[in-house]
């Protein structure tokens, strides 16, 4: 059951995100405050000894509309409050940025690995070879193929099955130290580009990233990951040549067969013999 007040913004405690806060979109939503005010509440949970009692709320969704108050100098916010432990708080919050599409491509594909993270928190490992489900050392059950988790992100998320396969292969794919260099590039915001990035083997990734924090230019750093092509053999003209006079004389018809060796002087040499 969730509640609906008039928070002090205080007394909510912000945990880490899972992206980096946007100052131009907080400056946008503080100026939508301004001429409209809030129109939507924020998301928080009770955690009464946070921070020794200081922080009574932890912040669930509406990390922008919260830095908006604060850049207002607001000191309340209208927030809804919900019965959630640490890791549901976590998949709401996940849920809740979906849903309103918020995200570039990076972030949705970020935010549904750290979704499928924590649903393995609670179910289980999922096992990649398929079969039946088993038992881990863990006591979770191992659900093959992730076929249930998929239908969940698909459900809560609003996912349509083909999204979900490519966001979850850059998320699964990506290399940590590649994510954090095409923040602020092309790619960020480029599904294309993040999906070539991540076809890269790790090593590649690596090498990836540090060519894209010097160039910045996404485009230019996939194209020298690109294998060299093959040198083709080198051409001989004498060999060519002969090649040429072969296809030639298959082609010729024997009238002009007959003439061609009479200029190179071959049938008089015939008829001599």
């Amino acid at each position: 059951m969730a509640d609906f007040l008039r928070a002090t913004v205080s007394q909510i405690h912000v945990g880490e995100r899972l992206r980096p806060i946007d100052q131009g979109y907080v400056e946008a939503i503080a100026a939508s405050f301004e001429e409209r005010g809030q129109i939507s509440p924020i998301m928080v949970r009770r955690t009464p000894a946070t921070n020794k009692g200081k922080t009574p709320l932890t912040l669930i969704a509406g990390g922008y509309r919260l830095s908006a108050a604060k850049l207002l100098g607001w000191t309340e916010i209208d927030a809804i409050v919900v019965a959630a432990d640490k890791v549901e708080a976590q998949l709401l919050e996940i849920s809740e940025n979906l849903y309103r599409n918020e995200l570039n491509p990076l972030d949705r594909a970020i935010f549904v690995m750290k979704y499928r993270e924590l649903w393995e928190e609670k179910n289980g490992k999922i096992n990649p070879k398929g079969g039946r489900p088993e038992k881990q050392g863990n006591d979770y059950p191992v659900f093959a193929n992730g076929r249930e988790l998929s239908k969940q992100v698909q459900n809560r998320l609003g996912f349509g099955a083909e999204t979900y396969k490519l966001v979850n292969r850059i998320g699964q794919n990506l290399h940590p130290t590649l994510r954090q260099a095409v923040r602020g590039t092309e790619a960020e915001t480029n599904q294309a580009l993040l999906l070539k990035f991540a076809k890269l083997t790790p090593d590649m990734q690596v090498k990836a990233a540090a060519a894209l924090k010097e160039s910045g230019d996404p485009q230019s750093v996939l194209a020298l990951t690109k294998p060299p092509k093959p040198e083709k053999p080198g051409r001989d003209p004498e060999t060519e040549a002969l090649a040429a006079l072969r296809k030639a004389w298959g082609q010729a018809s024997q009238a002009t067969r007959n003439q061609f060796l009479e200029e190179i002087g071959l049938s008089s040499f015939q008829e001599a013999a």
